[in-house]
């Protein structure tokens, strides 16, 4: 009897490149702190994290693997954090005020209580099915916001990136609202 494969889990390449974003966070503070005034180690370290989101993508796509699975979830989580972790560097150790950092991640900002009463309300979470997998909008939203954060670790005029990233990221929280309804009226077509 041949054993059926086992579908891939946590470990792959797509996920492990996911998950390195996360001491990639903690280094980026770190280097921060270690090297005030001084903008490319912290932009060395931003990049790193940038090739490694878009290397994901390019590996699991090329691969076939974990597609829907858990890589779906994982990656745009892993972005959250690290970018998370970015945003408390640039308040606590360059001092960007919190209403500047806002508008750079307002689409996390009305995500989390949308998830919240996704996952609370169960007649919600049967007609809608979110789709966790990154859209064009949604990649377009966090190249912005890593563009948002570029522009402030040099010290440039910020204001056009942190409107671009404002801008993409609710427009692409409208593109996942929507997709999400279009998944729940295909659901409910085939019920």
């Amino acid at each position: 009897m041949v054993d059926a494969p086992r579908p891939p889990g946590w470990f792959t390449a797509p996920n492990l490149l996911s998950l390195a974003r996360l001491p990639l966070g903690v280094l980026f503070w770190l280097v921060m702190a270690a090297t005030p005034g001084r903008a490319w180690p912290v932009l060395g370290v931003l990049l790193l994290a940038a090739i490694t989101d878009v290397l994901d993508g390019i590996t699991a796509r090329r691969s076939g693997v974990d597609l829907a699975g858990v890589g779906s979830w994982l990656d745009p989580l892993c972005d959250k954090l690290f970018v998370g972790a970015v945003l408390g560097a640039l308040h606590f150790e360059r001092g960007v005020p919190l209403g500047l950092l806002a508008l750079i991640v307002a689409r996390e900002l009305l995500q989390l209580p949308m998830t919240l009463v996704y996952r609370t309300i169960p007649t919600l979470r049967r007609w809608l099915q979110y789709d966790f997998r990154a859209s064009p909008l949604g990649k377009a939203a966090t190249i912005s916001q890593f563009l948002a954060v570029a522009t402030l670790i040099l010290g440039l005029p910020a204001r056009v990136p942190i409107v671009l990233a404002f801008t993409l990221g609710i427009v692409a929280l409208g593109d996942y609202v929507l997709r999400a309804i279009e998944i729940g009226r295909q659901h409910q077509g085939t019920a």
